[in-house]
């Protein structure tokens, strides 16, 4: 065995990752799609496409430090990322329902714990303006170990959601190689399980994030409809915040200032005289800006209220109804 066991220890969810925080790709100026185009940000680089594979029925076939830099590959084959290896000829389908894809018996999974070793080599380009690099990866399934350029950057699981890590140190001007193991069961799978096809894999996209010295790490927007927008941040120094509307005319702006908030600690807060407000039939958005030292962050938000009245939910005042079904990553074909 040539990784540690965190597969089966419920203790260890993660080595080396950042916080979990808010969705956002900055950028060095203001950028307002980012949200359908996230590729336009001069600080964001997809790791997307196909990587040198290879497919072991059994963590414990696996006997080659294929992380190390001087690792030949040649024998690989390819994959596309992101992917799920049962369409490519790897390993097979399974579906479950009521019942467990592997024998009952947590945090341990079968010892035949298939298993693929992935490498990858990119061209990376520092920037004076945003020195620190941030490797993400916003799905693997099922949990997965990571190294760059033989370094070992550390260990995720909890396949839906996104799994973030600081590679600053260990990333290097010019070509670099990405190695990653991923196995198909871990500890979550009990957690995980649900009626559908079991899958796995690098599942969603991988990206790197450059950013500057201190950035904005976090940060949580909440709204009312008398017009309030109060923005909590994750920052060293106070930060800008614009908000504009749908036909982009500035309709308020302040700077933060310390907040004695244990997690967050900038608070800006903004006030909009009679805002238009969001619902299902009029998705009113307004744009945001947060601008901070080396790197401006854009997002859509909406004023919106949710309650729970007499067992009724009503949105701005409005009782409503939701009607939409169960979600899975999947194509109809």
């Amino acid at each position: 065995m040539i990784i540690p066991k965190h597969y089966e220890d419920p203790c260890v969810l993660h080595e080396n990752t950042l916080p979990s925080r808010a969705y956002f790709i900055p950028a060095s100026c203001r950028m307002d799609d980012l949200v359908e185009q996230r590729e336009h940000s001069d600080r964001f680089q997809c790791l997307n496409g196909k990587w040198r594979f290879r497919f072991y029925t059994s963590i414990y076939d696996l006997q080659d430090t294929f992380f190390e830099a001087d690792f030949r590959s040649e024998s690989y084959d390819a994959i596309p990322v992101p992917g799920v290896w049962q369409n490519y000829g790897y390993d097979h389908h399974q579906y479950t329902n009521i019942r467990y894809p592997i024998p009952l018996n947590p945090p341990y999974v079968p010892c035949d714990n298939p298993c693929g070793a992935y490498l990858h080599s990119f061209v990376y380009e520092k920037d004076d303006s945003a020195p620190r690099a941030f490797l993400t990866f916003e799905g693997v399934d099922s949990c997965f170990y990571v190294w760059l350029n033989g370094v070992y950057v550390g260990y995720s699981q909890v396949t839906h959601s996104s799994s973030e890590f600081e590679v600053t140190n260990c990333i290097c001007e010019g070509e670099n190689t990405l190695a990653v193991l991923v196995l198909k069961w871990c500890d979550g799978t009990y957690q995980e399980d649900q009626d559908k096809f079991r899958m796995t894999g690098i599942i969603r996209d991988v990206y790197l994030l450059k950013r500057p010295e201190n950035p904005v790490m976090d940060y949580f927007v909440n709204t009312r409809i008398d017009g309030e927008l109060r923005v909590r941040l994750v920052s060293l120094h106070p930060v800008k915040v614009s908000l504009y509307d749908a036909e982009n005319r500035s309709v308020a702006d302040a700077f933060s200032t310390a907040s004695d908030d244990p997690v967050f600690s900038q608070v800006a807060v903004l006030k909009v005289s009679r805002p238009t407000l969001w619902n299902a039939e009029q998705p009113y958005l307004y744009t945001m800006v947060i601008e901070a030292p080396g790197e401006t962050i854009t997002d859509r938000v909406g004023f919106r209220e949710i309650h729970v009245v007499e067992n009724v939910i009503r949105i701005n005042g409005v009782a409503v109804k939701f009607h939409g079904v169960n979600r899975h990553d999947s194509d109809p074909i």
